[in-house]
């Protein structure tokens, strides 16, 4: 009784217990090297009032959610409403928590009214498990938690959604630093052989191999990524470059330098920060995505700059005569000394 109303109770069929909620969530996933388990579950038991009012022969169904909402045709459908068994004994909680959705019931009988003083039959409280938890992934010493919630008799089981890609999975596996991903979002570095996201895996131009990205430079000439140990340095400028863009150990820089003057707006910065420069008879310039490679002309000696594009710092510096075949790379301290000559 509630309020002197007489109140029936029911339950459809749905599932009550934890052996029957895991069989249906956990085969859900494929966890590679690991497994699922359940790390908290909390059931509540929530109830919906149908209310029958008999007016004329006729009877007419009112059902209202525990807020004294209406409650869809498809919801009643979903929770399997009208197949019901009776319930001997109401949960705990059910005294006074009706008056909320009687309001929907009292409605209902308000609307017949008008039409003359309605019979009510019976007001029925159906009793629906509501679950909520969380769902916790381990693959060795890594682990990732998943909250789900739902009616028991409808919940399925959430997808996933990949902290990396953002996408919704069922199949799930660990790097090797220990994150939980989409594990079609993780590939394998064929140098090392460790296990990352595939964004974090970069294609040698060179070799064809995938490998982490702290394993690759980029060609300064083509800027594509190369395995560190696949540059070659070039025999003139010594910078590290793609095998691709060397002929007989000359990059495509050294093999393109094109006569240069003062109205050249890189030859304009080159002389100010080096304005001994300017005692050359003439340059050849060439540059490539980060330096700048400048070839200086005297009456018996040549001058090779490698410069930074960005600081103007001197990367590399060499000396050859005319008569010579080879360039003679100067030491760092020896540069201001070389470049007052």
């Amino acid at each position: 009784m509630d309020g002197g109303i007489r109140v029936v109770h029911y339950v459809p069929e749905q599932p009550g217990s934890l052996l029957e909620l895991t069989e249906r969530l956990f085969p859900a996933y494929r966890v590679e090297g690991g497994r699922v388990y359940l790390a908290g579950c909390q059931w509540e038991d929530r109830f919906f009032l149908r209310c029958r009012v008999a007016q004329n022969g006729r009877v007419e169904e009112v059902w209202a959610d525990d807020h004294g909402q209406p409650v869809s045709s498809e919801q009643i459908q979903q929770l399997g409403l009208r197949q019901l068994r009776p319930l001997a004994v109401p949960p705990p909680q059910a005294a006074g928590k009706f008056q909320r959705a009687l309001a929907a019931c009292q409605w209902a009988d308000a609307r017949l009214s008008s039409n003359g003083q309605p019979e009510q039959e019976e007001i029925a409280a159906v009793w629906c498990k509501f679950v909520s938890g969380k769902l916790r992934f381990t693959i060795g010493s890594a682990c990732a938690d998943l909250p789900f919630s739902g009616w028991v008799r409808t919940l399925q089981a959430p997808p996933y959604i990949c902290p990396h890609t953002g996408r919704a999975t069922f199949h799930l596996a660990a790097t090797d630093d220990g994150r939980i991903l989409d594990a079609s979002a993780i590939g394998v570095c064929q140098v090392t052989g460790r296990r990352l996201p595939s964004e974090e895996l970069v294609q040698c131009s060179w070799t064809g191999k995938w490998a982490a990205k702290d394993l690759m430079d980029f060609c300064s000439l083509s800027g594509q990524p190369l395995l560190r140990p696949e540059l070659q340095a070039c025999s003139v400028c010594q910078q590290k470059v793609s095998p691709k863009v060397l002929q007989e150990g000359v990059c495509l820089a050294c093999r393109s330098l094109q006569p240069t003057n003062k109205a050249d707006p890189r030859m304009a910065r080159l002389l100010a920060e080096y304005p001994t420069l300017d005692r050359w008879h003439h340059w050849q310039l060439a540059e490539t995505q980060s330096v700048y490679v400048l070839l200086a002309f005297g009456l018996w000696k040549k001058l090779l700059l490698v410069v930074d594009k960005e600081t103007l710092e001197l990367r590399h510096l060499a000396t050859r005569h005319r008569l010579q075949t080879g360039w003679r790379a100067v030491e760092l301290p020896q540069y201001t000394f070389v470049l007052r000559e």
